[in-house]
């Protein structure tokens, strides 16, 4: 029986150690529609007027790139952000028009990340008001990943 104990606690160890891997890997396991900028573009932020492709998104899972403009002092897990477009698009510029914010409320505190990330969760056309300006939709937040 011992002699089976290590091999067994080995057999173990790499089993789990390649269910961690693929996990941590793979990023969120989301199976949103992929969303871009061009799209979220469309919508006419002063009538509030869609394509019909973008209201069929409307409370539906998504996943859309962008950069994180924390809306909160605590930098270390961040609860709410707006993601913009570019990494030029923060409060040091004019903000972009509101059909080119998003606003995310993220079901748990994430990390701040100031490169470019991924965001999974399910949009609203919503216009919701920050301190950087209008934001023509929210993202409820399932999860963030380094975009790659």
């Amino acid at each position: 029986m011992k002699k089976w104990l290590v091999p067994g606690i080995l057999i173990l160890v790499v089993i789990i150690s390649v269910a961690v891997y693929q996990v941590l890997s793979d990023g969120p396991n989301y199976s949103g529609a992929s969303l871009d900028w061009r799209q979220l573009g469309e919508l006419d932020y002063i009538t509030g007027k869609a394509p019909a492709e973008l209201l069929a998104l409307n409370n539906q899972p998504v996943k859309l790139p962008g950069f994180m403009v924390p809306l909160e002092d605590e930098q270390r897990q961040v609860v709410e952000f707006l993601l913009v477009p570019s990494s030029q698009a923060c409060i040091h510029v004019p903000a972009p028009p509101p059909n080119q914010m998003v606003f995310v409320k993220m079901k748990k505190g994430v990390p701040a990340i100031q490169g470019p990330i991924w965001v999974y969760g399910t949009l609203k056309l919503v216009t919701k008001q920050s301190m950087y300006g209008d934001a023509s939709f929210e993202i409820t937040g399932e999860a963030i990943e380094p975009y790659k």
